[in-house]
């Protein structure tokens, strides 16, 4: 007789950091925070671009110092993405 293995469901979230957005497509787009987590989490992505956008002084810098920070823009937003995924309410992550 086989042994039946138990379905190992992951409950409903706890505590999630976001919630879906409401956007102009079928399912939404975007997180939109739903506690202190997801605002604190959202806050640091700016405040990161913001000091990047200083440090690499991308209103007068040549392409080189320009493309850098679209490399660090483009990792940050990407984090910040995977951390929303797992985070918001009704997304598989």
């Amino acid at each position: 007789m086989a042994k039946k293995k138990k379905s190992v469901k992951k409950s409903v979230k706890k505590n999630p950091w976001f919630r879906k957005g409401k956007g102009n497509l079928e399912s939404g787009w975007g997180f939109n925070p739903i506690n202190w987590k997801g605002s604190v989490a959202l806050a640091l992505l700016i405040i990161l671009n913001a000091f990047a956008a200083n440090y690499f002084d991308i209103m007068n810098a040549p392409f080189k110092d320009v493309s850098r920070f679209l490399v660090v823009f483009l990792l940050s937003i990407a984090v910040f993405v995977l951390i929303s995924k797992r985070k918001t309410k009704g997304v598989k992550a």
